[in-house]
């Protein structure tokens, strides 16, 4: 799917179909990468620039993270997790501009240790692309 932008303005949308194949892909790379997947996916668009793309995966732990978590290793889960969000970020930055048709300028992930609730954000901004050029997925 390509980009649904705006015709000459750059103006950037993002259509309900290309957040369902977003929704879709998060969780089969969460199957792939954790064992196994979130029990729900839940995919939200900003309008404004910088255009925000937000996934909240619903109960994403894995069975070893939840007997972390239980036994009071927190900071054992949030490590975990920074660890896999670290080693999986390419595949997921790669999923969702495939999808959308353009660069992320921001990616950010993270997961709370007791609720499972995991959160990736991608930014897309022309803007930041051209300011300085340094754009790049920060993390």
């Amino acid at each position: 799917m390509g980009p649904a932008a705006g015709e000459g303005n750059g103006a950037m949308r993002i259509t309900r179909a290309q957040r369902n194949a977003v929704a879709e892909r998060i969780t089969s790379l969460e199957r792939t990468f954790y064992g196994r997947g979130p029990r729900n996916v839940q995919v939200s668009v900003s309008d404004d620039d910088p255009v925000s793309l937000v996934v909240l995966s619903i109960d994403s732990l894995t069975v070893a993270d939840a007997v972390l978590g239980e036994r009071g290793h927190r900071e054992a889960v949030i490590r975990h997790h920074e660890a896999l969000h670290e080693a999986t970020r390419a595949d997921f930055l790669e999923a969702v501009e495939g999808i959308v048709g353009r660069p992320a300028t921001a990616y950010l992930a993270q997961v709370h240790p007791d609720t499972g609730s995991a959160i990736r954000v991608f930014v897309f901004s022309d803007q930041m692309h051209d300011d300085d050029g340094s754009g790049g997925s920060g993390g």
